[in-house]
C-alpha cells in the first residue's frame, strides 16, 4: 500500500516521494510547476502522467502526453499496474517504484547503481513467474525506440498540416485580388470588310485604334473572389490558433469545412448549368424564336473567346491544399489525443 518512488536518473536523480494512498491518493507528474512531482526536462509535457491508487496497488496513467511514458522500456497507452522494482521513464528521467524507503545517507550514484541490480533481480524473478501482459502491449511489445519513431513521426505531420494551410492561405488571399478570367471578342472575318469606313470613323474620333477587337479581364471580387478572401481571413485565425492548441481538432475542423463550403459553392453553380443547359437552349424569346438559334448567328459575326488566369489557378489550388491540410490536421489530432 505504501511505497516510495525514487528518480534513479535523469534531472532531480536521488529525490525520493512517498505514496501513501491515505494522505493523497493521485500525483501529477510533469515540467508543469503546478505538478506534485516537477521533471525539468524538456521532453516532459507539462502534465505528463499521473501515479494514482486504483485500491489494489499504485498504477501509472499517461496524460496524452507528446513523448509517451515508458515502463520498463515498453510505452504504455493504458493505465498500468506498477509492481516494486517496475521503471517509469518520462523523458530523461527514471523513477522506480519501491516497497521500502531509500536508505539515508546513500549517494544517488550508489543508491542509483543499488536500484538496477535490485531491479534486474526483480525482472528474473518476476520472468519466472506468470504475469499478465499490460494492454499496451498487447499484438506485440512496443519498445522506446518505435515509440520516439512514431513521435517524431507525428510532429513532423503535425508540421506539414499547417505549412500547407499557409500555402492555401497564401493563395486564396492572391487569387481573390487577382484576375480569374479575360474575355476577348472581335468581329468575324467575314463582316470587318463591311464596316472598315464605320471602323475608321469611329476609331478618328474616339482616339482607338481599332473596334474589332475589345478585350476585358474579369477579377475574383466580381465572383467568388470575397468568399475565397473570407475563407483565406478565417483560416489565417485558426492558423494562428493551431500553434498553440495541436492536439485540437478545431484547426482542421476550419480549414476542411472552409474549403467544402467554397468548393460546394462552385460544384453547385456547375451542376445547376448543366442542368439548365438544354431548357437555356430551348428557351423562346419572340415570335417563336429560340435563344439556341440567335446565339448560333451571334457567333457567325462574333469570335469570342474566354481564357482563365492565374488569379483562378491560385485560387483552385489554395482550395485544394486546404482540403488536404484539414483531412491531415485531423488525422494528427487523433494520433495525439491516442498516445
Amino acid at each position: 500500500m505504501k511505497a516510495w518512488l525514487i528518480i534513479q536518473q535523469g534531472p532531480g536523480a536521488g529525490h525520493s516521494y512517498a505514496l501513501d494512498p491515505f494522505k493523497q491518493a493521485s500525483l501529477t507528474l510533469g515540467r508543469s510547476s503546478e505538478c506534485d512531482i516537477t521533471l525539468a526536462d524538456h521532453r516532459a509535457s507539462r502534465h505528463h502522467a499521473d501515479i494514482r491508487w486504483n485500491g489494489r496497488q499504485w498504477e501509472v496513467v499517461d496524460r496524452s502526453s507528446t513523448n509517451g511514458t515508458y515502463v520498463n522500456d515498453l510505452q504504455i497507452h493504458q493505465p498500468y499496474e506498477l509492481q516494486p522494482g517496475d521503471r517509469v521513464s518520462i523523458g530523461e528521467a527514471t523513477l522506480i517504484l519501491r516497497d521500502a524507503p531509500p536508505a539515508p545517507g546513500r549517494p544517488p550514484v550508489q543508491r542509483a547503481a543499488q536500484d538496477a541490480i535490485r531491479t534486474a533481480e526483480g525482472q528474473a524473478v518476476q520472468s519466472s513467474v506468470a504475469r499478465p501482459a499490460p494492454k499496451a502491449a498487447a499484438g506485440g511489445a512496443i519498445g522506446a525506440t518505435g515509440g520516439k519513431e512514431r513521435t517524431t513521426r507525428t510532429k513532423v505531420a503535425f508540421w506539414i498540416a499547417p505549412g500547407l494551410a499557409t500555402i492555401a492561405v497564401i493563395c486564396l488571399g492572391a487569387g481573390a485580388l487577382l484576375p480569374w478570367i479575360q474575355v476577348s471578342g472581335s468581329l468575324s472575318q467575314d463582316l470587318q470588310p463591311l464596316v472598315q469606313g464605320i471602323a475608321e470613323l469611329v476609331a478618328s474620333l474616339s482616339g482607338s485604334e481599332s473596334i474589332f477587337n475589345v478585350s476585358q479581364q474579369i477579377g475574383g471580387l466580381d465572383g467568388y473572389g470575397r468568399l475565397t478572401l473570407g475563407i483565406a481571413v478565417l483560416s489565417t485565425l485558426a492558423l494562428a490558433v493551431d500553434i498553440f492548441l495541436y492536439r485540437s481538432a478545431i484547426p482542421g475542423i476550419v480549414y476542411l469545412v472552409s474549403g467544402m463550403v467554397a468548393t460546394g459553392a462552385i460544384g453547385f453553380d456547375l451542376v445547376n448549368y448543366y442542368r439548365y443547359y438544354d431548357q437555356l437552349q430551348n428557351l423562346t424569346l419572340l415570335m417563336g424564336i429560340q435563344l439556341a438559334e440567335v446565339v448560333q448567328v451571334f457567333d457567325r459575326f462574333i469570335d469570342l473567346q474566354i481564357t482563365p488566369m492565374i488569379g483562378l489557378y491560385l485560387t483552385g489550388t489554395g482550395l485544394v491544399l486546404l482540403l488536404i491540410a484539414g483531412v491531415g490536421r485531423l488525422v494528427v489530432a487523433y494520433a495525439m489525443r491516442s498516445r
